[in-house]
C-alpha cells in the first residue's frame, strides 16, 4: 500500500489497519500505532463525547442535526462551537478514557483541534465502540451522518477521496480529513464498508506541505489496494 501511494507521492507515510468485526481480527495493517495529525477525524471523536452525555440520551433535535452537519458535511464552524462549547482539549481526553484509546492525544495547542493525534490502531477501537457499545439511537446517528457523507465539504473539498473513490462501489460510512500542520500535509480516511459494517477500514497518511495537493490522489491509490481484502464489501 505505502509503496503504491509512494508512486504518486514519494515521501508519503502511511498508517493503515482493516478490522473485520464478523470475523473479530485485524486482517491487515501497517504502522498502525504510529500518530498522525487527526484533521477533521477528531469530529468523530467531538460527536462521540457530545452523545456520552446524559447516559447516551440523544440531545435535543437542533443540536443532534448539528452533530449530523458536522459529520457529514465536514463542518469546520460546528466543530469549533462544540470544541469550545464542550472543554476543548478534554473531549479528547474523555474520549481516551471511555474507549481505551493509547495513542491519541489532545492538540498541543488547545484550539487546535485538527492537531490531535490519532494512530490507525485507535481509530479502529472507535469505530467499534460506535458499532458495538453505543445505544442504538446514537449509533444511528453517527453512522447515517457518515453514510451521508456529501461528496463536497462545507469548505468545498471533494472529500471522496480514499475509502469512496479508491473503493468503488462499497457500501460506507466515512469520516475524512484533511489539511495542514507546520511543514507537514495530512490526508486521512476513515469508515466503516459492508452492508452489514462487517470492515473497520483507516488510513492515515502524510507527506511534506509542498505535497498537500497530490496527497489525496496518494492516499487513494493507496487505499485501492484493500479492495481484495475487502472484496464485495
Amino acid at each position: 500500500m505505502q509503496a503504491t501511494a509512494r508512486k504518486v507521492v514519494p515521501a508519503t507515510k502511511i498508517g493503515m489497519e482493516v478490522y473485520d468485526r464478523q470475523a473479530n481480527k485485524v486482517v491487515t495493517s501497517l504502522n498502525a500505532g504510529q500518530t498522525f495529525s487527526s484533521m477533521s477525524v477528531v469530529k468523530l471523536l467531538i460527536a462521540v463525547d457530545r452523545l456520552a452525555r446524559d447516559d447516551w440520551a440523544l440531545p435535543d433535535t437542533a443540536t443532534q442535526n448539528r452533530v449530523t452537519r458536522m459529520l457529514s458535511t465536514s463542518d469546520d464552524a460546528l466543530a469549533s462551537s462544540f470544541w469550545l462549547g464542550d472543554g476543548g482539549s478534554s473531549i479528547v481526553t474523555r474520549d481516551v478514557q471511555l474507549m481505551d484509546l493509547t495513542d491519541t492525544k489532545p492538540p498541543a495547542t488547545s484550539g487546535e483541534w485538527g492537531d490531535t493525534k490519532i494512530s490507525a490502531q485507535d481509530m479502529v477501537k472507535v469505530f467499534r465502540y460506535v458499532e458495538d457499545e453505543l445505544p442504538d439511537d446514537a449509533q444511528n446517528l453517527l453512522y447515517n451522518a457518515m453514510y451521508h457523507a456529501s461528496e463536497t465539504a462545507a469548505d468545498g473539498t471533494d472529500q471522496y477521496f480514499g475509502i469512496p473513490d479508491g473503493i468503488p462501489g462499497s457500501t460506507w460510512a466515512i469520516k475524512q480529513g484533511w489539511g495542514s500542520s507546520g511543514s507537514t500535509a495530512y490526508y486521512n480516511t476513515t469508515g466503516l464498508l459492508g452492508k452489514d459494517a462487517r470492515y473497520v477500514v483507516i488510513v492515515l497518511s502524510s507527506a511534506p506541505l509542498g505535497d498537500y495537493h497530490a496527497l489525496g490522489r496518494a492516499l487513494t491509490a493507496g487505499t485501492a489496494q484493500l479492495a481484495s481484502v475487502v472484496g464485495g464489501a
